[in-house]
């Protein structure tokens, strides 16, 4: 379990997160939705520890984040950001590798090759493993960073622990078979006793993939719930100032929202 409570953040005397308390269970697959500014990346860091709140405590289990060693903590958690480049010149197995590195010390196992190798064959990009990172294009870097993240939270067989997966608008680069490849990847994931926090844009994909949504609106909560009981046509309208239409696909009976 993952537990945040009454957290708040602020940068000057701008409040960004306020007085935010959510839990997110194993198993659960997480999209968090909102406007430009809403606080969404703010409160991923938060509950990743990459910030520190202004007040709130985050707790990993019955362990606060703050106090959960580094190193444990490397192979229980994985972030993917929305910065893709990298300020050295790697190859694509190199960058999938990084996950790696809080499995070993000085060298890669055979083990771990093969755990990053299946890891870009996951996510398709088994054939550039050889190419420059630099060379790649946005949607690809974005699956390469995607095979990091899968590689550093490979689980053992023998291994039963909860894992935390963070995920910052991983499907913004990739074209819509993609978005889907990668959306139903994850919530599979998600079934691995594995939480996952996924950032996304797309109210019609949160209605597909969702089993939980967290609606932020100007650094608070809206709504927090199934997707059909949060994303309703007044909390659209409240938070994004736009009327949404909703009609009934014909095929999967989902709602789907327009314009």
């Amino acid at each position: 379990m993952l537990k945040a409570e009454n957290l708040s953040f602020q940068i000057g005397d701008n409040l960004l997160i306020d007085n935010v308390s959510l839990t997110l269970l194993p198993g659960e697959f997480t999209m968090v939705l909102g406007p430009n500014g809403a606080g969404k990346s703010t409160l991923l860091k938060l509950l990743t520890g990459t910030e520190t709140p202004r007040q709130g405590q985050v707790w990993y289990g019955d362990q606060l984040l703050r106090s959960i060693p580094l190193s444990t903590l490397a192979r229980q958690k994985a972030v993917l950001s929305q910065l893709l480049s990298l300020p050295f010149d790697l190859s694509v197995a190199e960058v999938v590798m990084m996950g790696r590195y809080p499995y070993f010390d000085l060298n890669p196992t055979s083990l771990d090759k093969q755990i990053a190798d299946d890891c870009l064959e996951t996510v398709g990009m088994f054939s550039f493993k050889t190419r420059a990172f630099a060379s790649l294009s946005g949607g690809e870097k974005q699956k390469v960073h995607l095979a990091r993240v899968l590689a550093q939270l490979y689980r053992q067989a023998e291994d039963r622990s909860v894992k935390y997966l963070f995920l910052d608008e991983p499907i913004s680069a990739l074209d819509i078979h993609y978005q889907h490849q990668i959306l139903s990847l994850v919530r599979e994931l998600a079934s691995q006793n594995i939480i996952v926090f996924v950032i996304v844009h797309d109210i019609n994909l949160a209605l597909q993939y969702a089993q939980k949504v967290i609606l932020i609106d100007k650094g608070r909560i809206y709504g927090m719930g199934s997707a059909n009981e949060v994303l309703t046509e007044t909390a659209i309208e409240a938070v994004f100032k736009l009327r949404p239409y909703f009609i009934t696909h014909p095929e999967t009976g989902r709602r789907v929202m327009i314009c």
